[in-house]
């Protein structure tokens, strides 16, 4: 089980009913985009121009659509797929000491204990930093046992960078990625780094097809060749994430910061960011650039999906990358508001729809579907371009949130006291999947939370099941508290739903 430490001073779904408006005639011009010539020269001559005709561009605005109010059904039936689970927690990876705890390294990467000895510090964090010293002293020792540092799922397998360098100054030096059979629980190690001078933080993986993809902190994107990593050398010196939109693509957002290096006392002026990294090392931030990206491994070639640039004054009031254009489903996608309107448009490279929405959250798209739901309430608005039909849903009766995978949707709350729901949305259809279990109480770190892996989906549950007060033997108020956690994981396979 995962330990936390945290002080307990703040912590205390036959038919549905629809009902219909009326089917409007009336649809917005389609305007085809000009076609591309292409001109072919060959020993000095020109050849007829080659014309590639480009897919037409659509347009749509939302009384294009007939509305379909869809009421909820709920049903104790069976879901119309396999709902798989696994609790992660205590996947045995192994133990292991790293590198940098042994011999020479050891002090190099000595944690900074020195706060021990201050007298202006309380007690309570004394103890705490106390207690750290003595683990970190124990795992020099002791082997420790492998902790997930990052995961993500390929259909029914996971695949995780495992690291086993706690409490290191210098990055982790002891870490392997293993694929872990979700059915079986079973992990066998693919790929390892044990060095103790080069650090080895896997910041990404993506697994499309079963090949896998990582971002390693400060080397960039590589992929797995049997047991070697090969660089893929885009966007070097950029620091790199996979956007979990697209459960079939290679996505990533892809940042780079314009720094300028100054003194740690260096006081910021009007309009500057100023950034301490360390206690010897602090910048200006005088802008960062965000590119988007899709990867295409059967090609091995990138498409750049968009670039923006941000000011000071922009990262210093809080940079919103929800609004970049990105890969939702098949299609990229961004809202757009429409001069002198309020409501918003959707647009892709396939087609605009005017939603007739002022707040929303897009979903998914793909070539002849979009999912949206309002901003503010769990009210879900699905546009069918080739039905022409415009399906609205209110899940806010069940739950805050919810996801499109599939044809479907799965409706949650973050927090453990909550049902896991899945509608079929043209019927209205309402399966209950899950009943989470109560929490132990009302103690910090309960939580669930959407994910999606390559060609799957699912939900990260991590509930605490015990926990152990520490209190001052003189007053008996609590100076800590230790909770012992138990993290699950419950997921569709996308292939077992369409097989």
């Amino acid at each position: 089980m995962k330990k936390f430490i945290s002080i307990l001073a703040a912590l205390t779904l036959m038919a549905g009913c629809f009902s219909c408006s009326e089917e409007k005639d009336s649809k917005s011009d389609s305007k085809p985009v000009e076609a591309d010539t292409t001109i072919s020269e060959a020993d000095g001559s020109v050849d007829e121009p080659v014309v590639q005709q480009q897919a037409e561009f659509r347009e749509y605005q939302a009384e294009d659509f007939k509305t379909i109010n869809v009421n909820l059904t709920k049903t104790d039936k069976e879901p119309p797929f396999k709902l798989h689970s696994l609790n992660i927690t205590d996947i045995d990876f192994g133990e292991r000491i790293s590198p940098c705890k042994q011999g020479e390294y050891r002090d190099i990467y000595k944690p900074d204990f020195s706060d021990i000895d201050d007298s202006d510090i309380d007690d309570e964090y004394r103890e705490y930093m106390e207690s750290v010293r003595t683990e970190w002293e124990n795992i020099c020792k002791v082997p420790a046992k492998g902790a997930i540092q990052f995961w993500r799922q390929c259909g029914n397998d996971i695949y995780a960078a495992v690291g086993y360098d706690t409490y290191c100054s210098g990055g982790d030096h002891e870490v392997s990625i293993f694929r872990v059979d979700g059915l079986t629980g079973k992990a066998t190690e693919i790929y390892r780094h044990s060095d103790p001078e080069e650090s080895f933080a896997i910041d990404t993986i993506a697994v499309p097809n079963g090949k896998v993809y990582i971002a390693v902190r400060d080397k960039g994107l590589m992929y797995l060749d049997g047991d070697k990593l090969v660089p893929m050398h885009y966007l070097e010196g950029y620091s790199h994430s996979l956007m979990g939109d697209s459960s079939d693509k290679l996505v990533f957002m892809s940042t780079k910061e314009d720094l300028k290096e100054v003194p740690v006392d260096y006081e910021a002026k009007e309009g500057e960011v100023f950034r301490r990294y360390s206690e010897n090392e602090a910048y200006l931030i005088n802008g960062e650039e965000v590119v988007i990206s899709e990867y295409f491994p059967d090609k091995d070639e990138w498409k750049e999906i968009s670039r923006r640039t941000y000011t000071p004054e922009e990262i210093d009031s809080g940079i919103e990358y929800e609004n970049l254009p990105r890969v939702y489903g098949k299609l990229a996608a961004h809202t757009e508001k429409p001069e002198g309107k309020r409501k918003l448009d959707v647009v892709t490279d396939e087609y605009r729809v005017g939603t007739g929405i002022t707040g929303l959250d897009i979903l998914y798209a793909d070539h002849d579907r979009l999912v949206v739901k309002l901003s503010n309430k769990n009210i879900v608005h699905i546009f069918d371009m080739a039905k022409m039909e415009h399906y609205v849903l209110d899940c806010s009766g069940l739950a805050p949130m919810c996801q499109y995978f599939e044809g479907g949707l799965f409706v949650y709350a973050s927090n453990t006291d909550s049902n896991l729901y899945y509608i079929m949305p043209e019927m209205g259809l309402t399966f209950t999947l899950i009943k989470f279990p109560q929490r132990l109480d009302d103690d910090y770190g309960n939580y669930v939370n959407a994910y999606r892996g390559d060609g799957s989906f699912g939900f990260q549950q991590q509930i605490a099941v015990s926990k152990e007060e520490k209190r001052d033997p003189e007053t008996n108020n609590i100076i800590y508290t230790n909770y012992d956690y138990e993290e699950n994981i419950y997921w569709v396979n996308g292939d077992e739903m369409n097989g």
